[in-house]
């Protein structure tokens, strides 16, 4: 596998969200009128669920419409401060990333919005320093002279942004490889032409991953043996 750059999707592949989308999805349901309480959400909240599986669990219907309300409350209450406090980082993932860093390099995209925010939260857990580009959605929308680029629809949300990294390396796709957690995120990159790697902490289950033929691995400490293997 011959790769000169990794992009790296931030929340579910390097960080372990389960707490805290846990909690922007109990929100998220607040706010559009369901008094269903936290602790129903954690239970049925489990990797490789998808982005409703607490709420197809909790015997909930929305319209598609509604859908779209929810994925963008949970984003919305994902990125406040109350919720940013539960996150944790996957285990082994600093080193990894030390290590990876040395040899390639490597670029956060994520579809949070805010770069400072990212900073931060990238500063909080000591692994800005291994990222020589972070690209959110206020970047791309800088890159590409917009206003904004909106969350949904997600596909074209997330193909921009790795058009974004692609300019702004200056990289050619065929020597990048992307890391995630979900088909969703990763698809979008192999339209373009970039190696993919699904990570199975996240959104995503392997039998997902596999329809999409997308290689994984079951968590982030295992990326660079893939990446050794298939070289």
């Amino acid at each position: 596998m011959k790769v000169k750059a990794i992009l790296i999707d931030l929340d579910g592949t390097i960080f372990d969200i389960t707490e805290r989308d846990a909690f922007a999805r109990y929100k998220a349901l607040s706010d559009l009128g369901y008094d269903i309480s936290l602790e129903a959400v954690r239970r049925y909240y489990h990797f490789g669920a998808g982005r409703l599986g607490p709420v197809k669990e909790l015997g909930i219907e929305f319209t598609k419409e509604k859908e779209k309300e929810y994925i963008k409350a949970s984003f919305a209450h994902f990125v406040e401060r109350e919720a940013s406090r539960l996150t944790k980082i996957h285990k082994g993932a600093h080193d990894v990333l030390s290590a990876l860093a040395k040899r390639f390099r490597l670029a956060v995209v994520t579809s949070r919005e805010t770069l400072s925010s990212t900073e931060e939260e990238l500063g909080d857990f000591d692994i800005r320093r291994f990222f020589s580009l972070i690209v959110t959605r206020e970047v791309a929308a800088e890159y590409y002279g917009v206003e904004k680029i909106p969350l949904l629809p997600f596909h074209e949300q997330r193909k921009k942004l790795y058009e974004c990294a692609i300019g702004l390396t200056e990289a050619d796709p065929g020597d990048m490889l992307c890391i995630g957690d979900s088909v969703e995120e990763l698809q979008p990159a192999k339209e373009l032409g970039i190696k993919v790697i699904g990570v199975l902490t996240g959104f995503s289950n392997k039998e997902d991953m596999e329809k999409a033929s997308i290689p994984t691995i079951s968590d982030f400490s295992q990326l660079i043996k893939m990446i050794d293997r298939s070289s």
